[in-house]
């Protein structure tokens, strides 16, 4: 959680990779393991969670991973887990089928449901907390992406 828990070292990090834009939306989600699972899943979506910036550019996205037993009987939290800073994933705006942000269940609006959709068939099947106090930069950045791309 160190080194993504302030918006410099996230600027920092996407920098890295050339994936700033000029209007940058950063935030963390977690794997939704209920929609994304069995083998295959794990291979083709090999993160427990994502450090994500939305541009205008299109999506990049920083692997998190999770300890061996997080998640198991509750749901995965961001600050429990590590960056994987060598793999990322990269979705340009012209690859986006489309983004759907809703609640995670029906009385819980303070978990949402994300789903990118790319034109080459992939979904990344997500949650993320409206608000997460570990990360400063999330909650702002968030109510963001869910008033562009909620309903």
């Amino acid at each position: 959680m160190e080194e993504f828990n302030t918006i410099e070292k996230v600027q920092e990090l996407f920098a890295s990779i050339d994936a700033l834009g000029n209007n940058n939306l950063f935030f963390v989600a977690c794997q939704d393991k209920q929609k994304v699972s069995g083998v295959v899943a794990g291979m083709e979506y090999p993160y427990d969670g994502l450090l994500i910036n939305a541009t205008e550019n299109g999506i990049a996205m920083f692997y998190l991973k999770a300890g061996a037993l997080s998640g198991l009987f509750t749901l995965s939290k961001p600050s429990k887990m590590t960056l994987d800073k060598e793999n990322h994933i990269f979705i340009p705006t012209n690859n986006i089928k489309g983004i759907k942000i809703k609640n995670f269940a029906l009385l819980n609006s303070k978990t949402k449901r994300i789903e990118i959709n790319t034109l080459d068939g992939k979904s990344h099947k997500l949650y993320a907390n409206v608000v997460e106090n570990d990360f400063p930069y999330h909650n702002e950045n968030f109510a963001r992406f869910m008033e562009k791309y909620g309903k």
